[in-house]
């Protein structure tokens, strides 16, 4: 097992370092496929965007250690899948609760939409000045780490964006197991994901739609 894991990371090491050319083309035909906004978007943030056009991204000297979590983080089936974003859905939920039965939970969405205000005026107001409405999008979804590592993916159309719930399995699957939390699926949608992009469309001074579901849909009117 070992050995195997060894070879895992040697493989995809070699990989990276072998494949430039080819992992450039397919990165490059993946960030015109988003979009001329977004891959214009990409393209003025180098830091982002270039750390794996020129090769950067395989010289990350943590980069093994990210690998070794990918393995231990998937390979960990059981009572559930766990994924990178477990522990960062778990931490929403357990503060949404706690919020909902102390009766807080608006004043923890204008709180959370408060601390950000500054990246909306900083830089989404900005692109959506220059781009047009998607910026708003693009800002609060495929840009942000903090989004990209919540959900699994994130499906990109002008004006829209499209992901799949990931609260619904793990609250499944707590309150199947535990039974202590108090909120249901309806609050994570209209206690927190709602009112906080709309807190956030409404600092950036543009209008949106949300349609919660297993596959969540937010789009800019």
């Amino acid at each position: 097992m070992k050995s195997n894991g060894k070879s895992l990371l040697k493989n995809i090491s070699d990989s990276l370092k072998t494949g430039d050319d080819m992992s450039r083309r397919n990165f490059a035909k993946k960030l015109l496929a988003i979009g001329a906004f977004s891959s214009l978007a990409v393209a003025s943030v180098p830091e982002a965007a270039l750390a794996w056009l020129d090769g950067t991204f395989s010289q990350r000297e943590d980069l093994a250690d990210a690998i070794k979590e990918l393995v231990k983080t998937y390979s960990d089936t059981k009572p559930y899948p766990h994924k990178f974003n477990d522990a960062l859905v778990k931490m929403h939920l357990r503060n949404l609760d706690f919020a909902v039965r102390k009766g807080l939970w608006k004043e923890r969405a204008e709180h959370y939409v408060w601390t950000l205000g500054v990246v909306v005026d900083r830089h989404i107001k900005k692109g959506i000045e220059m781009f047009g409405k998607d910026a708003f999008l693009w800002g609060n979804f495929e840009r942000t780490s903090c989004s990209y590592q919540l959900y699994e993916h994130i499906d990109v159309k002008e004006g829209e964006r499209s992901v799949p719930c990931p609260f619904k399995p793990i609250l499944d699957q707590i309150q199947k197991t535990m039974g202590t939390y108090k909120i249901t699926w309806d609050d994570v949608h209209n206690k927190w994901c709602i009112p906080v992009w709309s807190g956030f469309a409404k600092n950036a001074g543009v209008e949106i739609k949300v349609e919660p579901g297993e596959i969540c849909r937010v789009r800019v009117l």
